[in-house]
């Protein structure tokens, strides 16, 4: 089993096993895929294809949001860090993705947000990255020992045009949101949070919460707003405050976060409710948006496919250019998965991964 550790945890050797598993996938040319688009630049164009889905037999439009704003948001993110994880073991062996922990917000600036990590943070207007392997060029002589020198092409670190959304082709930061970092105390409620409202599924509301932010008591009682995923993108700014927001690879760890918390939930879940499996804690599929009265979208809910990985299941497609779409990677000779399969960290696709405490 896997296990992954806050960043700020990691061994130095951990984390330079990562960043070298980083900057391969970057230069790994993307299988049957067009010339110089990476592996690592396939799951940044999927992030932005899954927000248009077309399920089949669906209107051209509107097109179906499958990795955002409703329930499925825990589940898709799981399934795609997960295999993006599995991207870079096959890299790196044994490599795993790190978590941000957002409430330890000094240990991030003075080891995760440095120079020999994943670069600084920034103010202002959007820059490219002044330091870090993430910079592109990397200067030969500021190159680490564990440099990929095997790969010709691996310089630095480009963002391919198609998916650099007006930041350019270097890493760009800027340092946006202000409401940052969120209190102990506060994610401490969100792991516990429990809304019993008649005939509505506590996750509704959990799940709101954890990707949108939410109102919370601090320390004194006072009710603060907590931010949470959305909000974290922004604070960082630049690529990762877009669709392609995985450009920028703290969106990695900040997404092992976000699965981290929902994961600390579940668990809490299981505990108070003896007897219960991992499904009796997502909402039944004929239940209804208790924000919009809406069903659960295509996607969604707990026994649907989500896309890409469909299988053999035809129909699909996004609504995306076709320039986009040559550069998405193709699962189709895979298994289906659905929500209920990736409920489960320990056991999902049969090896499973867990997190260390911080």
């Amino acid at each position: 089993m896997d296990i992954r550790k806050s960043a700020v945890d990691l061994t130095d050797q951990e984390r330079d096993r990562f960043l070298e598993a980083l900057i391969r996938l970057k230069h790994r040319p993307a299988p049957a895929g067009p010339a110089g688009v990476s592996v690592y630049d396939q799951f940044v164009a999927l992030h932005t294809a899954v927000m248009t889905v077309l399920p089949p037999g669906s209107p051209p439009s509107p097109p179906v949001n499958y990795a955002h704003w409703n329930i499925g948001f825990c589940a898709w993110h799981r399934q795609y860090v997960r295999q993006f994880e599995k991207a870079l073991q096959a890299e790196v062996p044994g490599v795993t993705v790190p978590y941000w922990d957002w409430t330890d917000h000094q240990g991030a600036v003075t080891k995760l947000f440095t120079g020999d990590f994943l670069g600084s943070l920034a103010s202002g207007p959007p820059a490219p990255l002044p330091d870090s392997v993430l910079r592109n060029p990397v200067p030969p002589a500021e190159r680490p020992a564990w440099w990929p020198t095997d790969i010709a092409e691996a310089t630095g670190y480009a963002i391919h045009p198609l998916l650099e959304e007006g930041f350019g082709t270097r890493l760009a930061r800027r340092k946006g949101a202000q409401a940052w970092p969120p209190g102990k105390a506060q994610i401490a409620q969100l792991e516990q949070l429990v809304l019993q409202q008649p005939g509505v599924h506590p996750f509704w509301y959990f799940w709101a919460a954890l990707e949108e932010g939410f109102m919370a008591r601090d320390d004194n009682g006072a009710q603060v707003y907590t931010p949470t995923h959305n909000t974290g993108h922004n604070f960082i700014g630049g690529h990762m405050s877009r669709g392609f927001s995985p450009n920028d690879p703290v969106f990695w760890l900040h997404h092992a976060n976000v699965d981290r918390l929902w994961a600390t939930w579940q668990t809490r879940r299981l505990t108070t409710v003896p007897g219960s499996k991992p499904k009796d804690h997502y909402p039944p599929p004929q239940q209804l948006s208790p924000f919009t009265g809406e069903a659960q979208p295509p996607g969604h809910g707990l026994n649907d496919k989500m896309w890409p990985w469909v299988g053999t299941t035809p129909g699909y497609d996004t609504d995306q250019t076709p320039q986009l779409k040559a550069l998405l990677p193709d699962f189709t000779g895979a298994e289906a998965v659905t929500v209920l399969d990736v409920l489960d960290t320990q056991t999902m696709d049969g090896e499973g991964y867990d997190y260390a405490t911080p």
